[in-house]
């Protein structure tokens, strides 16, 4: 039986254009609001019940990172990360999410004979919706 490694991809609805990534980002928060729950008490006379509430979800941070091994996958991910509109980033389980890239933060790495492009880097985004 064999596996197939699904990649990640970017797409720019604005540009009609969808980039694969070579090597998939091997770290990612939780792309899934945190439920922000309160606890009061409640104030009717003669018992003191404790109501427990939702409050509105917040927009979600969402960051990811991996390595970097080339210098074509190092410029993809800057030129990825400038775009100002929306881009829809679907994962390696299928899920599609619409964000806003805030920052690329790549980090060098001590370069080998084997691979002279070693990077890692993080992406951060807000997550505006499922799609």
């Amino acid at each position: 039986m064999t596996t197939t490694t699904i990649r990640w991809r970017l797409h720019d609805p604005d540009a009609n254009e969808t980039w694969t990534m070579p090597i998939n980002p091997n770290t990612m928060t939780s792309p899934h609001p945190q439920k922000n729950l309160r606890t009061a008490y409640g104030i009717r006379r003669g018992t003191d019940r404790i109501r427990t509430f939702k409050t509105p979800e917040e927009i979600v941070t969402w960051e990811w990172g991996g390595v970097i091994r080339s210098q074509e996958h190092y410029d993809e991910l800057v030129r990825w990360s400038r775009k100002t509109g929306e881009v829809h980033v679907t994962d390696h389980f299928g899920r599609t999410w619409v964000v806003v890239f805030e920052k690329f933060a790549p980090t060098d790495r001590v370069p080998t004979a084997n691979v002279p492009w070693r990077l890692q880097y993080t992406m951060r985004s807000m997550i505006l919706r499922e799609v």
